[in-house]
């Protein structure tokens, strides 16, 4: 008869159990071990096996992927804050000195910000390596004992150093929306329309596996992230898929960025000079 194992219900804003369940998780992505937006399903069990052993308590694999989408929320939500409003942040206490108007212009757009209005987003430097494409140095064999052995070579909290404003984000979402409707009016191709685009997309692919090598960030990590926010119809995908090919410091600077809104408006301003 199988031995019952009773599960402790999670409480993710206890600081320590937090941060014990961030470091595992950052090790198993440096160690290889990410599948898409999320980890390999065999990390789990260790990640299971290991937080038992620091914090004494049992959870289930449920638990900890809630947790994952749930830090990784966080992250994006106080990713976008910082964009948008960075002239207001103040280093400090990390959180945002604002007028009670521009805060409550801010939450009526974005309601899920609110949780950031008098606090910061506790473990932001390990959330931007665990979810903002950063590779950083988490713990090592298999412990999260210390608190210092996490590093980023970027983190989004701190501001970038040219906020969006939440005019410049609307006009960009508008602009967006009208290219994509200018595309959606070409959405289903002919027989020889499709042809040509899976040529285009062959060539696409080949330029990619022959620059991936260079040195500094490769093609494909860059088009990776771009396959995520466009798709090989809209102009704006092959204006930054010409631009990975052309210079190193344009991946450098793609991988770079924080959020999806940045590297929209780095396309855009690359169409701009085409």
């Amino acid at each position: 008869m199988a031995q019952h194992v009773e599960v402790t219900r999670a409480n993710w804003s206890d600081p320590t159990q937090r941060k014990h369940f961030i470091d595992l998780c950052l090790q198993e992505a440096n160690n290889g071990f990410r599948s898409g937006g999320t980890l390999k399903p065999s990390c789990w069990p260790r990640i299971i096996k290991e937080l038992e052993k620091l914090v004494g308590k049992r959870f289930n694999q449920k638990q900890l992927k809630n947790a994952w989408d749930y830090m990784k929320k966080q992250y994006l939500t106080w990713s976008r804050l910082i964009t948008v409003m960075g002239h207001g942040y103040n280093f400090v206490t990390r959180t945002f000195d604002l007028p009670t108007e521009r805060w409550e212009e801010y939450l009526w757009k974005y309601p899920e910000a609110k949780q950031f209005r008098y606090k910061p987003l506790a473990n932001a430097e390990e959330l931007e390596a665990l979810f903002g494409g950063v590779q950083a140095i988490g713990p090592k064999n298999g412990s999260s004992e210390g608190t210092d052995n996490t590093s980023s070579t970027h983190s989004t909290s701190m501001p970038c150093e040219i906020p969006i404003s939440l005019e410049e984000d609307d006009n960009l979402q508008r602009k967006l929306r009208r290219e994509q409707t200018a595309d959606d009016e070409v959405r289903v191709p002919n027989k020889k329309q499709k042809r040509n685009l899976d040529q285009i997309e062959t060539k696409v692919n080949t330029i990619t596996y022959a620059w991936e090598n260079l040195e500094g960030p490769s093609v494909q990590e860059c088009m990776k992230i771009l396959r995520q926010l466009l798709t090989f119809e809209n102009p704006l995908y092959f204006i930054a898929a010409n631009a990975f090919c052309k210079r190193k410091e344009y991946r450098e600077l793609w991988m770079d960025m924080e959020s999806d809104e940045e590297r929209i408006g780095w396309i855009w301003s690359l169409r701009k000079g085409h």
